[in-house]
């Protein structure tokens, strides 16, 4: 069986950095190909037949740089680029250029490159200029772990005293997230219960932010996310920019109609009133789930659609073909 080594920076730095979509990527990626080779996890020591990567950090960088000395080969999920940045991050504005001659560096050294959407991989070869192998391949969702629960939602809405519609955003409360536009959209829908789940990494250096706590809950994180998910009734993405946006796919697991802000990276996977609805400000975020709220109906049928949409993700399909790329490496 082959060996294969998975880094990841942010699993491994886990509690300065928090939780982010990266790390959940690969863990759940890990899990999933535990199926078909034996998996090592932030490895240093022990030999292995190829690398995976999933982070982007110098913890990363040190293992990769040592892997190609002794020609292993490198794949690369690319989850990071200098578009991450949120520019509200103390000195953001002063190392994005730093970042991104890192990350094109970084990025070279992989055989083959692996982008969870074909926007992102239209981004790495035009702004990193990458000649290297690309293929698109979802970061993927364990529809079998995320799944509706009654017993989940009654328990998660009585402990947190939720006795309203309530709208849910999952993620770090950063300004690139569209938090801040959370915060507005909450304060004009005062009939509405809000709830960001998720906190903030790197809060040394992170800005603080006022909230308006009567009809907006932050939790921070919770261990069952599928609480949550299920304790909430739509989900609500303002982000600004997504190398994929994993929390969607994990919503639409679990039966949750959801509004995203209408980006370049979710065309060809989410169709405007088909699976989701699509906003492109505070106005029409408001204007979408009063619609979703007003016609339970039209918000059901958002929701079978994306649940329909998310079985074409879930992780066990992407492992397969994650393995494929695995062989094809090995054998050379």
């Amino acid at each position: 069986m082959l060996k294969v080594n998975y880094l990841s920076d942010y699993w491994k730095f886990k509690k300065f950095m928090g939780i982010n979509g990266a790390m959940i990527a690969a863990r759940t990626q890990a899990k999933a190909m535990r199926n078909y080779v034996n998996v090592l996890f932030n490895n240093f020591g022990k030999k292995y037949d190829l690398i995976h990567s999933h982070g982007s950090l110098p913890y990363s960088y040190w293992i990769v740089k040592r892997g190609i000395k002794v020609k292993i080969p490198i794949i690369m999920s690319v989850h990071q680029t200098h578009h991450d940045t949120d520019i509200s991050f103390l000195f953001s504005k002063q190392i994005i250029y730093l970042i991104k001659l890192f990350l094109r560096r970084y990025y070279e050294l992989g055989d083959i490159l692996i982008c969870p959407t074909e926007n992102l991989k239209r981004l790495v070869i035009n702004d990193y200029k990458i000649r290297k192998p690309i293929k698109v391949i979802s970061n993927g969702v364990d529809t079998k772990q995320f799944k509706k629960s009654k017993e989940k939602r009654n328990n998660f809405r009585q402990r947190y005293g939720l006795n309203k519609p309530t709208i849910i955003c999952v993620g770090m409360p950063i300004k690139r997230k569209g938090f801040y536009d959370f915060i507005n959209i909450s304060n004009k829908l005062i009939d509405f219960q809000f709830l960001w789940v998720g906190k903030r990494g790197f809060p040394i250096v992170q800005q603080n932010h006022k909230i308006n706590r009567n009809n907006l809950l932050m939790p921070g994180y919770i261990k069952d996310i599928i609480e949550a998910y299920s304790g909430s009734d739509i989900f609500c993405f303002p982000s600004y920019y997504e190398g994929e946006g994993i929390a969607i796919l994990e919503a639409m697991s679990c039966g949750l109609p959801v509004i995203i802000r209408d980006l370049p990276v979710y065309k060809g996977r989410f169709f405007d009133g088909m699976n989701c609805l699509k906003a492109r400000d505070n106005i029409e975020f408001i204007e979408k789930i009063n619609y979703l709220i007003n016609n339970p109906n039209e918000s059901k049928k958002i929701a079978q659609n994306g649940l329909k949409t998310v079985q074409q993700f879930d992780i066990n399909e992407i492992a397969r073909k994650i393995y494929e790329i695995y062989l094809k490496f090995n054998s050379k």
